[in-house]
């Protein structure tokens, strides 16, 4: 559901909720992007939407899988 909402044009970005760690963000006509902090230090970490993916923290070099 926020995936979809992500992707459908709209005026202005949408409120965050307080109760969700991420967020989805289309990048112009790029592909869809997730971003949440990292579980270790808190920095933002952005990754493309495409199914199982690794990621690696820029700040603190924690990796983590990600199911996007």
């Amino acid at each position: 559901r926020d995936r979809r909402q992500a992707q459908e044009p709209h005026a202005g970005a949408a409120p965050a909720r307080a109760d969700v760690p991420y967020r989805f963000a289309p990048e112009g006509h790029g592909p869809l992007k997730v971003s949440f902090p990292c579980p270790t230090c808190r920095q933002r970490i952005r990754v493309p939407v495409r199914g199982r993916v690794r990621a690696r923290c820029g700040l603190c070099r924690t990796v983590l899988e990600c199911d996007t």
